[in-house]
């Protein structure tokens, strides 16, 4: 008998913060047991019946997070999310320097405003970058919006979308296509936009009440991230881990069930007997076509009005349940096999049910970008692993996101239901050695050793150098993100809180490496700065 054991199947621990894929670091972290545990894995591809218990509990929490990288990398919503701190960073760059021109180095930048709301520089700068922050927290969490319609940086709901999708848009297209041959054109959303901010729409204007979805892309994400974790135990175990374990073990309770619950509410159904119901995987459909709106990107944007309830995953993932419900509940036992065919005919029917492209229509228009010569350009620093080191960040992740479209165009069965792929599963076509490829092709690009250490995951093809030139050239400009985050909204001196980056190298010099990137790009020392 298979006892589960807590500590190696969650991905947070009391008094011990790891074990997460941190967006903001763009690293995957593993707790010291779990590490251990996954290093004694035999090399290769081994079977259920090959590893220990505990190894195979530790594994499905490996999977877990990392399907949070591909949340991010993989899907459209995640892609979108996870440039916000470059897009944050390249929007506001010149008018930095402005101000640094004008004013001088100060800190911070909100509160300087807060004392002198004159300088058109400074709003600028901060209603940009808060557009972006609303934009992202409102999505992750819905009930956010009740503070942020007091914050005088916030304007409505769907400008601060607008902007968030806009400018990462003329991030990709300043970077990748100038003349956007093949991005939105962003150029003509404007008219639109503000037809609905003056006739008054709901959310669109200045003072708007708010209807929100009841959940957002938290819980969407753990939601996912779980039911494919307790799908991968219950068929590796042959079925002697089962929903009754799971919930002694603590595994379905708050945010990890929460969109689960309200998938059944909607749907009215009672929580199914087994981890290999229909149910599971038909939830997993829908939060994958929650977490992959279309509107604004990859396709141009044409219904303005629509754009909230088709493009916030929270409204997407409440509005596809409904529409089983009253129009679709022949889906509700349908998918049986987890195979490509049904996987295509129904998130085509699911998506075109609510007006949307579904997600694999979607990975298939953006393969037509390979063709432009910069995204081929692209696509070989991915392969040599050599990038231009201007945007060096959005150059990495968007060829990581384009990869994964190649992938889901040909294999979207994997990566919507993946805890089965990952198994011997009598239906299941795809051979352990396909799922095993694609795994480690797409794992997350970082990952912490046992001391704390971020590491390449992936770097076995390419040379020391190389290697070390990337990892430095990337996390240099993360370190770049945080720096102006910090001078735009945080009061006091700078953190210089760099210790997750390495524990092999001390504060002072950390500090040392840090200013010398900062200093580098807007040609002043942080030591320099007066704090207000």
């Amino acid at each position: 008998m298979i006892k589960l054991n807590p500590e190696l199947l969650s991905s947070e621990n009391i008094g011990e913060p790891r074990g997460l894929y941190n967006p903001m670091q763009f690293v995957l972290r593993l707790r010291k047991d779990i590490q251990r545990e996954l290093n004694d894995l035999p090399l290769g591809i081994y079977t259920a019946s090959d590893i220990t218990a505990t190894q195979l509990q530790a594994y499905s929490t490996y999977l877990h997070e990392t399907i949070h990288w591909w949340q991010h990398v993989g899907s459209n919503f995640g892609l979108v999310s996870s440039l916000k701190f470059p897009v944050q960073h390249h929007l506001v760059y010149s008018i930095l320097k402005k101000v640094l021109e004008t004013i001088g180095p100060f800190k911070s930048i909100l509160k300087y405003n807060a004392a002198d709301a004159k300088d058109e520089n400074i709003n600028q700068i901060l209603n940009n970058w808060y557009d972006i922050e609303f934009a992202s927290q409102i999505a992750f969490d819905p009930s956010r919006i009740e503070r942020f319609t007091a914050n005088p940086y916030f304007e409505s709901w769907g400008h601060s979308y607008h902007i968030m999708w806009g400018a990462t848009n003329w991030t990709l297209a300043s970077t990748f296509d100038p003349d956007l041959s093949f991005l939105p054109n962003i150029n003509n959303w404007g008219e639109g936009f503000r037809k609905l901010k003056d006739s008054k729409t709901e959310s669109f204007y200045y003072g708007s009440p708010n209807t929100m979805p009841p959940l957002g892309t938290r819980s969407i994400f753990e939601g996912q991230a779980r039911f494919s974790q307790l799908q991968y135990l219950y068929f590796a175990s042959g079925g002697k881990l089962d929903f009754n374990a799971f919930h002694k073990a603590g595994m379905l309770e708050g945010i990890y069930n929460h969109a689960f619950t309200l998938f059944l509410e909607i749907l009215g159904e009672a929580f199914p007997a087994t981890p290999d119901h229909p149910l599971i995987a038909l939830f997993l459909l829908v939060c994958d076509l929650a977490i992959n709106p279309v509107d604004g990107f990859p396709f141009d944007l044409t219904h303005h009005e629509v754009f909230i309830i088709t493009n916030d995953p929270g409204y997407r993932f409440t509005l596809i349940c409904q529409m089983i419900r009253d129009y679709h509940p022949d889906v509700k036992k349908a998918i049986r096999n987890y195979s490509k065919d049904e996987y295509i005919y129904f998130s085509e029917k699911l998506s075109s049910s609510i007006g949307c492209f579904s997600p694999h229509e979607s990975a298939t228009f953006i393969l037509n970008w390979i063709k432009s010569p910069s995204i081929r350009t692209l696509l070989e620093q991915e392969e040599s692993y050599q990038y231009t080191s201007s945007n060096l960040p959005i150059r990495l992740f968007f060829s990581k996101f384009l990869r994964f479209q190649e992938d889901k165009a040909k294999h979207p069965q994997f990566f919507c239901w993946p805890g089965i792929h990952m198994i011997e599963f009598p239906e299941n076509k795809f051979s352990l050695v396909e799922s095993y490829e694609l795994f480690e092709k797409h794992k997350a690009l970082f990952i912490d050793d046992e001391n704390g250490n971020i590491f390449h995951s992936a770097c076995k093809k390419y040379t020391v150098e190389r290697v070390n030139d990337t990892f430095n050239n990337f996390f240099g400009w993360n370190t770049l993100y945080t720096m102006v985050r910090e001078w735009i909204a945080v009061d006091g001196p700078f953190t210089y809180d760099y210790q997750w980056l390495s524990t092999n190298i001390n504060k002072d010099e950390m500090k040392n490496w840090v200013c010398q990137t900062f200093e580098s790009t807007f040609n002043v020392h942080p030591d320099s700065f007066k704090i207000l």
